[in-house]
């Protein structure tokens, strides 16, 4: 069986999309003939809230070597408080070893963390081993270029100059790009020239449907809201950017006209959760409160555990999914939505990849917005669908066409993946028989 190295700074029982994202590829690479092993940090090194029961979801026998990481206190002395770079060497020592043993083929790391892609381009240059990064953010953004110098943070020049270094010297040798959505992977490609489309593949999180197999016959506790006390509890879960702002609002004010119209729709409850939880400052009951709804709104900030996450949406009565401005935003929470098996309605620009997902699937309500057709259109429509869906029973489940999902599931997604290596490793040892070749020819000449 073919060999793999997956380097993530965080891994289960981490709740961070990251560490998930790994955890799903590796539960189905071995279908595909490529035997996984995680290099990892030790739990008690991570930044984030743990939840010990996601390991319980990982295949059994895999191999995940966990390594030990610097002080956070002493690598903020030099500005590097991230994990990735933290346990950046000790990673490093682990791939070493394992490819001085030959047991690595190919070696690959999702982003961010951002540091370790360069551990790909040191065991290129060293063992001849190729690599492939997968991008869920990018790395180097100009974004704070365009925002006034006092919403800076304080650090970002010298990470920005940092990012477009080790950025460059890391793809230069890379042998293929992967990213969450297309988008992702074309503004790589426009910022390093030298990848064509042929050296990307857009391989989107997808939906692990064991885990809601396994939260089913495991319930939790539900920390937000009380399913059974008689109100109509819509959920959204995930990260608020400024860039939903303007769909926030015109969702709002479909809410606004909603009640006016329906008055059964007072029981109505809005819950947001995890939308900032980097500052844990509320950013969507504001906006609900300039359009004359923030009673209906529950905001709570930080973020949940996965688990936790899983079981809000399990007990909705119908699921919210609220998309951006930017017409190919691609929001990887739909797959987990989708698979909730609850009402459904999503707002997203006509072009985003949600609305073929959403439509293709036939699961759930889709209101689509344009330049031809703007959020301020929309009112009506959003205050007729969510008198929709508070007139569905409690037990309603949405009639997906589940074969159609199936092509969006971690085990389609982990298919692409195995693909990309497959054809990597091709490539790869096709290079050198040629340079073996070559070699033999040039002493046959001697």
């Amino acid at each position: 069986m073919k060999r793999v190295a997956l380097i993530g700074a965080d891994f289960a029982p981490s709740s961070l999309p990251p560490a998930l994202r790994l955890r799903f590829f590796v539960s189905h690479l071995r279908e595909f003939g490529w035997e996984p092993t995680v290099i990892t940090t030790d739990a008690r090194h991570y930044d984030c809230p743990l939840d010990p029961e996601i390991e319980r979801l990982l295949p059994a026998g895999v191999r995940v070597i966990r390594t030990p990481a610097f002080s956070r206190r002493l690598t903020r002395l030099v500005g590097l408080g991230d994990l990735g770079a933290r346990s950046m060497s000790h990673h490093w020592r682990v791939l070493r070893d394992l490819c001085r043993r030959g047991e690595v083929d190919i070696v690959f790391i999702p982003v961010p963390a951002f540091m370790p892609m360069v551990l790909g381009r040191l065991a290129h240059d060293r063992f001849g081993i190729p690599y492939v990064i997968d991008y869920i953010d990018p790395w180097t953004s100009e974004y704070y270029w365009s925002v006034p110098r006092a919403q800076r943070p304080p650090k970002w020049r010298a990470a920005y100059a940092m990012a477009r270094v080790l950025e460059r010297y890391a793809l230069r040798r890379v042998a293929h790009v992967v990213g969450v959505s297309r988008g992702t992977t074309d503004l790589v490609r426009q910022r390093y020239p030298w990848l064509g489309e042929a050296d990307t593949t857009e391989i989107p999180y997808g939906g692990e449907t064991g885990d809601w197999e396994y939260i089913r016959c495991h319930p939790r506790p539900n920390q937000v809201f009380d399913p059974a006390d008689g109100g109509l509890h819509f959920a959204s879960v995930g990260a608020y950017t400024e860039a939903m702002r303007p769909v926030l609002s015109a969702f709002f004010a479909g809410v606004r006209k909603a009640r006016a119209e329906a008055p059964e729709l007072a029981r109505l409850r809005l819950h947001f959760v995890g939308t900032s939880y980097s500052t844990g400052r509320p950013c969507v009951a504001p906006i609900a409160r300039e359009e004359g709804v923030e009673d209906l709104v529950d905001e709570r900030p930080h973020r949940v555990p996965y688990l936790d996450a899983l079981q809000l949406l399990s007990d909705a009565h119908a699921l919210l999914v609220i998309g951006s401005a930017e017409p190919h935003y691609t929001a990887s929470k739909i797959f987990p939505y989708i698979l909730a098996r609850k009402p459904l309605l999503t707002i997203f620009h006509r072009d985003s990849s949600v609305i073929g997902i959403v439509e293709s699937a036939q699961a759930g309500s889709v209101i689509s917005f344009s330049a031809e057709h703007p959020l301020q259109e929309k009112t009506g429509e959003v205050a007729q669908r969510l008198r929709e869906l508070a007139a569905l029973g409690p037990g309603y489940e949405p009639r997906t066409r589940w074969p159609a999902f199936e092509a969006y599931t971690t085990r389609a997604m982990t298919a692409r993946l195995a693909e990309v290596f497959d054809k990597v490793l091709a490539r790869h040892s096709a290079a050198e028989s040629e340079g073996t070749s070559l070699a033999y020819s040039m002493e046959a000449r001697r």
